[in-house]
């Protein structure tokens, strides 16, 4: 029986990645699907595949090194690497590299169907899973959404409610994993300031036992709070998202860690922030959309600190006149 052939696809956009992977399906190939450079470089050493394809992922890896680091390390040399690029990027291409210019026509679909009101709800729900039986003790709490995201460290489990709709989840190391939402999208959830929450810790047997396989919602903690500001345009809903009152700003995280997130990147100047301006004299009065969003990613992130400026107090001291005699009298005497 003659082998099938097989690529390899690095891409973190779900619809389009299924529209590549109904391609390849049609031409009989078999499919293998990673969403960043590590899990590819692993997928690479142990598997042969003829073709790699490479499209937005979660990596700071320029598309043509990666595909220089997966030729290198594949276990057999792929015949091709398509790189799928976005408008105004660069790709360097070799002998084994081949580049297109990414559709986009999904987006616009989605896009357009925002601005119409009639996009459908995005469910999520895996299979074999209770709900009732996740977070065993489920007592509920107030919280604010960026409260809970700004604080979520460790593995941990959850149940997010707001309104009539919930979210489950939990979080193992640096990723995000969504079992169940009834939100219109799981970053969709920023849309709501207040919530009720119910969180416990999650341990790694408990992490084996779950039923997660290559459909389940997984992200990057990170990313996730990105694209949730990012999709934010309510500029009342990111003025209270920012602490509010007349504050300075200092970096506490590494430059290039900051300018590697293209929503700060694009909108504020690291040198701006350090000069020791205000939230104010950053945003236009909290005006600046787009800067708001920046300074709301950087404090979800913790990678920037506030300080309250104070206004200067006047004190008022009180001395007896005779006191003040013997202080005059001294004076007078030396």
């Amino acid at each position: 029986m003659k082998e099938l052939l097989k690529v390899l696809i690095v891409c973190d956009d779900v619809f389009f990645t299924d529209i590549i992977c109904s391609i390849f399906k049609k031409i009989n190939y078999e499919i293998d699907i990673v969403d960043n450079p590590k899990d590819a470089v692993e997928r690479v050493e142990k598997n042969n595949y003829n073709v790699i394809v490479i499209s937005s992922n979660k990596g700071s890896i320029v598309k043509s090194k990666l595909a220089e680091i997966l030729y290198n390390k594949a276990k057999v040399k792929p015949a091709g690497i398509l790189i799928f690029k976005e408008p105004g990027e660069i790709v360097h291409e070799d002998s084994y590299i081949i580049s297109f210019l990414k559709p986009n026509f999904h987006t616009q679909i989605i896009k357009t169907l925002e601005k119409l009101g009639i996009q459908s709800q995005i469910k999520i729900k895996t299979d074999n899973f209770d709900a009732e039986k996740f977070v065993k003790a489920a007592t509920f709490i107030s919280n604010r959404i960026d409260s809970f995201f700004k604080h979520l460290k460790g593995n941990k489990k959850f149940i997010l409610k707001a309104n009539s709709n919930s979210l489950i989840g939990f979080t193992m190391g640096a990723d995000l994993y969504i079992l169940e939402s009834t939100f219109k999208d799981p970053y969709s959830i920023f849309e709501h300031l207040n919530i009720e929450v119910a969180i416990e810790p999650l341990n790694i047997s408990e992490f084996l036992e779950l039923p997660i396989d290559g459909t389940t919602f997984k992200v990057n903690l990170r990313d996730f709070i990105i694209k949730a500001i990012e999709q934010i345009n309510d500029k009342e809903l990111l003025s209270k998202i920012v602490p509010s009152g007349n504050f300075t700003i200092s970096i506490k995280a590494p430059k290039y860690i900051i300018n590697q997130i293209d929503l700060i990147a694009k909108n504020i100047a690291i040198d701006d922030i350090n000069s020791g301006k205000t939230i104010d004299e950053l945003t236009d009065n909290k005006n600046d959309v787009n800067k708001l969003k920046a300074i709301a990613c950087m404090y979800l992130l913790n990678m920037i600190d506030f300080e309250e400026i104070k206004k200067p107090q006047k004190y008022d001291v009180k001395i007896k006149k005779s006191f003040l005699r013997k202080i005059i009298d001294k004076i007078r005497g030396l």
